[in-house]
C-alpha cells in the first residue's frame, strides 16, 4: 500500500505535526528516526486514523476515505492496550473478528512460532513481561498480514536475541507478503539493519528522507549530520 501525505497538520497546544508531502512507498520497509517529541508516533497515528488530523490529506492507494481501507491497516503502538485474556486469545482476537475458522487460525498461529519462543502463551496476558508484552503486540498485528504495517518502536522491551528476530520477522513479512511496513525506531543501527528508506523527524517535520544508504553515508540536513557523527564516535 501506498500512502501519500499532503498538507498534514496535527495541533494540540502547539503544532506537533506539519508535513508539506510525503510520499511512503509501497512494498517498502520504511524508518522513521527523530528526537523525543519530533512527531514520529503522532505520524503513524494520523496514519492509521487513531488520531484525527486538523488539516490536510492522506491517501491510501489514492485513496482518501478511510473507512473504504481500514481493513487493509494494522498497528502495534508503543503502549499496546492488553486484553485480559491468555496471550493466545490475545493474539488470535483479530483473525476470530474477521470470522477465520479454528483451523485457518491455528494454520495462521503456526507460521509465526519460529520466531520466537512461545511457552507463554497460554499464561494470562496481563502477568507476561514486558518483553513478553511486546511480543504478543506484534504477532497480533503480524497474523491478520494486512497490506500496511505500522509499527512504533516494537523492540523498545525486548532483549537483544529477541531484538533480532523480531527484525527477522519484521524483513520476511515484507518480503514474503510484499507488506509495506513502517517503523518508528530510536535506533540507528535498527533502522540500517531494516530499512529501505529512513526518514527523520524535527519539531514535526521531515527534515531528511532518502533511500536508506544515501541517509547514512550522505545527508542533506545539518543536525542529522551532526546526529550520524556522534553515533559514529560512539561506536
Amino acid at each position: 500500500m501506498n500512502i501519500y501525505i499532503e498538507g498534514l497538520l496535527k495541533r494540540y497546544e502547539k503544532t506537533v505535526l506539519n508535513i508539506e508531502k510525503l510520499n511512503i512507498e509501497s512494498g517498502k520497509v520504511t524508518a522513521i528516526l527523530g528526537l523525543n517529541g519530533s512527531g514520529k508516533t503522532t505520524l503513524l497515528e494520523c496514519i492509521a486514523n487513531i488520531k484525527n488530523k486538523d488539516e490536510g490529506k492522506i491517501y491510501y492507494d489514492g485513496i482518501e476515505d478511510f473507512e473504504r481501507v481500514k481493513n487493509k491497516i494494522a498497528i502495534m503502538q508503543q503502549r499496546p492496550y492488553i486484553l485480559n485474556m491468555s496471550a493466545l486469545d490475545n493474539i488470535v482476537l483479530g483473525l476470530k473478528y474477521e470470522g477465520l475458522d479454528e483451523k485457518s487460525i491455528n494454520k495462521r498461529i503456526e507460521k509465526y512460532k519460529e520466531y520466537y519462543n512461545l511457552d507463554f502463551l497460554h499464561k494470562n496476558a496481563k502477568k507476561l513481561s514486558g518483553g513478553e508484552t511486546a511480543k504478543v503486540a506484534l504477532l497480533r498485528v503480524a497474523v491478520l498480514e494486512r497490506p500496511l504495517l505500522l509499527l512504533d518502536e516494537p523492540t523498545a522491551n525486548m532483549d537483544i536475541e529477541s531484538t533480532l528476530m523480531t527484525e527477522k520477522l519484521i524483513k520476511d513479512i515484507n518480503k514474503k507478503n510484499k507488506t509495506t511496513i513502517v517503523i518508528v525506531t530510536h535506533d540507528l543501527f535498527q533502522a540500517q539493519r531494516l530499512a529501505d528508506l529512513v526518514i527523520f523527524m524535527d519539531k514535526g517535520k521531515v527534515i531528511e528522507y532518502s533511500l536508506k544508504d544515501e541517509f547514512f553515508s550522505n545527508p542533506k540536513n545539518d543536525l542529522v549530520k551532526k546526529i550520524l557523527r556522534r553515533s559514529d564516535k560512539n561506536d
